[in-house]
This record gives C-alpha cells, structure tokens and sequence, in this order.
C-alpha cells in the first residue's frame, strides 16, 4: 500500500507511527494541520506489503526514528531519513533494472499505476479516495479514466 502514499510522505514517516496493519501519516498536502490519516495495510496476496515490511524492520531494528532511513557511502544506515529525492532515484534505478525508461518513471507513477490497477480490479471510487487521500473526485478519475479507456470501446466488436 506504501506505493499510493507521495515519496515527500513516505519520507516523513516515523517507524512509532505504524499500528500492524496501518499506519498514520501526517503533514501531507491533504492534511496540512498535521490531524493525521490513517491508512490500511493489507497483508496482500502478490506483493505482501505487510511481510516486506516487517522484513524491512527486521534490518532496519525496532527503535525510534525514520522509516527509512538514509544509508551512507559505505553501506551503513544512518539516523538520517531518507529524502523524497533518494527514493525517486530508488525508483528510477530500479525502473531501468527492469527495462523501463526511468526518466519516464517516478514516484508519481507508482501512485497513478495503484490507482489504475485499483480500478481494473473492481475498487470503488470510494474506496480508492480512501487510500489516495483525494480530496476532489475528479482528481482522482483522471487516473480512473486511463484505465476504463479500452472498456465496451466502440471499435471492439468490428475492429
């Protein structure tokens, strides 16, 4: 589910802030008064967030501070957290290793790719606001769109 979070929101989160299995956000450009949002986590049937992540707590230890935090030239992780622009090139760098184009990928992507696939799978526009934190539907089928696009198209039954 953390693919659908913003990378600026992924940075900021606080390993105190995770309740299995969801997690509170705060400070995102939905909620700039810092109430908080709390978003599910399912365990996942493909992908298992939840298991990736307790993998990741496992390396990374259970004490307080960043998420994710940075790691240094020798490969040694530091009490900084990592920054929005780390993860970007995470992403990138793992877009290419698989054949994609990583000026064409981004943070971005993975949440338009959550939100498209969402929708071919059946998930409610509510449901899909729940975890995008959209405030204004139309923002949100914009990304709904792109994946109905093909659906009952005119074309099928001659082209």
């Amino acid at each position: 589910m953390i693919h659908v979070i913003p990378i600026s929101c992924l940075a900021a989160l606080f390993a105190s802030r995770l309740r299995e299995p969801q997690l509170t956000l705060r400070h995102s450009k939905t909620d700039q008064e810092g109430e908080g949002q709390v978003i599910a986590v399912p365990s996942g049937k493909v992908l298992r967030p939840v298991e990736r992540l307790k993998a990741w707590l496992a390396v990374r230890g259970g004490g307080v501070g960043p998420l994710f935090y940075q790691i240094d030239a020798q490969g040694r992780l530091t009490d900084k957290s990592m920054s929005d622009r780390s993860i970007a090139r995470l992403i990138q760098k793992y877009a290419k290793l698989v054949g994609l184009d990583p000026e064409t990928v981004g943070g971005h992507s993975l949440r338009a790719g959550f939100l498209t696939e969402a929708s071919r799978a059946g998930a409610t526009i509510a449901k899909m606001q729940e975890v995008s934190r959209h405030k204004k539907v139309e923002v949100l089928l914009g990304y709904v769109r792109s994946a109905e696009l093909f659906d009952d198209h005119a074309g099928e039954g001659f082209l």
